[in-house]
């Protein structure tokens, strides 16, 4: 799962790391724009077809962090809290939501905020991207 991804233009290092996760994992947006806003934006960006399911809160009715967005995304993604990770850039939405329903939260932190709970891993980009698949995969090394 990936949390919105802000302005038009991708973050940087976004494409490829999509790019590189699809074969083996299910990508799932979480966001709390528009349907059709994240579905342009999607297109645009070349990244329609490396996401498996798109859960705005347009849709489902409700803002992160309630839990219930994120429930959602789970059914459509048939997939287990446990075996989830949701990258985000914004800590309450992305992190604090993530961890209420217990999937694991690596935090998109490119501004270098303080970090408020030590054992959520963090990144400052999307890039070198093996560094970054081995925090989001948690197969550092």
């Amino acid at each position: 799962m990936t949390g919105s991804f802000g302005s038009r233009w991708p973050v940087a290092g976004a494409l490829a790391l999509l790019r590189r996760l699809k074969p083996d994992y299910i990508i799932g947006v979480v966001t709390n724009n528009r349907t059709a806003e994240q579905e342009e934006k999607l297109a645009f960006l070349g990244m329609s077809g490396l996401v498996d399911a798109l859960i705005t809160s347009e849709s489902v009715g409700v803002l992160k962090p309630d839990p219930a967005i994120y429930q959602v995304a789970l059914e459509q993604l048939r997939a287990a809290p446990a075996e989830t990770v949701m990258v985000g850039d914004n800590w309450l939405a992305d992190v604090v939501g993530a961890l209420a329903v217990g999937i694991r939260p690596v935090w998109l932190n490119r501004h270098g905020a303080a970090r408020p709970l030590a054992q959520v891993p963090e990144l400052g980009s999307l890039e070198p991207l093996d560094q970054v698949c081995g925090v989001i995969t948690g197969r550092q090394g």
